[in-house]
């Protein structure tokens, strides 16, 4: 029922007016929706209740994220506006992010290759390997805010369901 009437919010935001044809459709359009991604997608209300209890984490890394991309593009657009060739040092490194659940390591991945001057290349495990366009650019990223905010979320997780840190979820 609370994904119904996600969808349903959804669609009457993006409509921008209320009226009986847009509340109609919208009915019908997020019951179609709602049972997709029931039947097909798997979602449950369990689910739904553990996306509420972990939304202030994600907000929180929402919004990190966003802080550590603005001071990406300003750093590295100093150093492609730089007349100095001597700012650009790529380096290859690898850190342990010390994280268990595959989502979460998938996020970290995500957000460091969408953060301008680095990108991951590879993954074993909780061990990244990213590649960065100078020695300040790989600096933050094994002990990031954004790592740190990931570990947190996982604590928060594993405290909730009584599991070890060393399970393994999807």
């Amino acid at each position: 029922m609370l994904i119904f009437l996600f969808f349903f919010a959804l669609w009457l935001l993006f409509n921008g007016r209320i009226s009986w044809d847009v509340v109609g459709f919208g009915l019908v359009f997020s019951a179609a929706v709602t049972v997709f991604a029931v039947k097909i997608c798997g979602w449950s209300t369990q689910r739904s209740r553990k996306l509420m209890r972990i939304a202030g984490h994600l907000l929180r890394y929402a919004g990190a994220l966003f802080v550590e991309i603005i001071k990406a593009n300003l750093a590295t657009i100093h150093v492609i506006l730089s007349s100095r060739c001597r700012l650009v040092h790529p380096q290859v490194f690898r850190f342990d992010s010390g994280l268990h659940r595959s989502y979460l390591q998938t996020i970290l991945a995500n957000s460091i290759t969408i953060t301008p001057g680095t990108y991951t290349i590879g993954i074993e495990g909780s061990v990244r390997t990213v590649h960065g366009l100078n020695p300040e650019f790989a600096e933050g990223t094994p002990g990031s805010g954004l790592n740190m905010r990931l570990v947190a979320m996982e604590e928060a997780l594993n405290a909730e369901e009584g599991r070890t840190p060393k399970e393994e979820t999807a």
